[in-house]
């Protein structure tokens, strides 16, 4: 597959979570939403890729870099979810792009990368439905998270660049490696979710169940 292709089923997946996490955060606690979220996405790299074994063999500037990964991973989410409950979610996804744009302006060399920069920057206003609206910790969230997906693409490029273990494998450690980052902060919320899963659904969802 050419990595266009993996780009657009990668976004459509960034903003297909959100989109179904914001109809939880009537009954759960926003960061315990991102926990969830979080603990999904290591539950399934740990079955499918064993991460572990990554952290294990690496050699320590590379752990140094799979924990920073992490960190910046579990942050961003926490941001970014933080953000999403104060702000519309276009709103949100546009300033989460100004770090990659920064970036893509920084490395722009010839012409054609200008055009490109300008078609991304008129895409995402198009797209997103920008919304001057929310309170002002919202935009601080959302500019938190902008700042921790411009880490993130520096620290997955140092990653991709850096040898060793396949890029998914890495991704995986780093994934686990937020979840432990985030569990202080989302746990307790999350744990509600599985002592009562009842409370958390609709009323009319809980009453098909019980038919």
């Amino acid at each position: 597959m050419p990595p266009q292709a993996y780009f657009v089923t990668s976004a459509i997946f960034h903003y297909l979570g959100p989109a179904f996490a914001v109809l939880l955060f009537a009954r759960v606690d926003v960061l315990g939403v991102a926990w969830l979220r979080i603990a999904a996405a290591a539950a399934m790299f740990l079955a499918w890729r064993r991460p572990w074994r990554v952290f294990a063999t690496a050699t320590w500037p590379q752990r140094q870099l799979l924990i920073a990964m992490g960190v910046v991973l579990g942050a961003m989410n926490a941001f970014f979810y933080l953000a999403i409950d104060r702000l519309p979610l276009g709103t949100v996804g546009a300033i989460e792009f100004l770090g990659p744009i920064l970036l893509a302006a920084l490395g722009a060399r010839t012409p054609r990368n200008a055009l490109a920069l300008l078609g991304v920057i008129a895409g995402v206003f198009l797209l997103t439905d920008i919304r001057a609206e929310g309170d002002l910790l919202g935009y601080v969230f959302a500019i938190a998270n902008a700042v921790g997906f411009m880490l993130y693409a520096i620290l997955g490029h140092r990653l991709a660049a850096d040898g060793g273990a396949s890029g998914i494998d890495r991704l995986g450690a780093a994934m686990v490696i937020a979840l432990i980052a985030v569990t202080p902060l989302g746990l307790a919320e999350a744990a509600r979710t599985v002592e009562q899963p009842s409370c958390y659904w609709p009323a009319s969802v809980s009453g098909s169940a019980r038919r």
